[in-house]
């Protein structure tokens, strides 16, 4: 065990850390749509209103909101999308 205080404690505290396992929620599944030209999108946000798509090679999070692409805009620029399932 291990009494010697660690240089980022306080003082007075000692160098012995409890680990306690949590338990963290699965990362939500990506579903994934092909248009007809055979590119892919990833389904970033179904809501109220309407479901908004990024390229699937992009992070969601990188890319502004504004950027998103909803479902009828793809669907009048590039045809109507089809899920696409893909193994893990």
């Amino acid at each position: 065990m291990n009494h010697q205080s660690s240089p980022t404690g306080l003082p007075g505290q000692s160098g012995i850390t409890h680990h306690i396992p949590v338990k963290l929620p699965a990362p939500a599944p990506v579903e994934l749509y092909a248009d007809p030209r055979g590119f892919v999108w990833q389904l970033v946000e179904d809501g109220p209103g309407g479901r908004l798509f990024v390229p699937e090679q992009v992070n969601p999070a990188s890319v502004p909101r504004m950027f998103w692409a909803t479902e009828a805009e793809l669907a009048e620029h590039v045809g109507p999308l089809h899920r696409v399932e893909r193994a893990a």
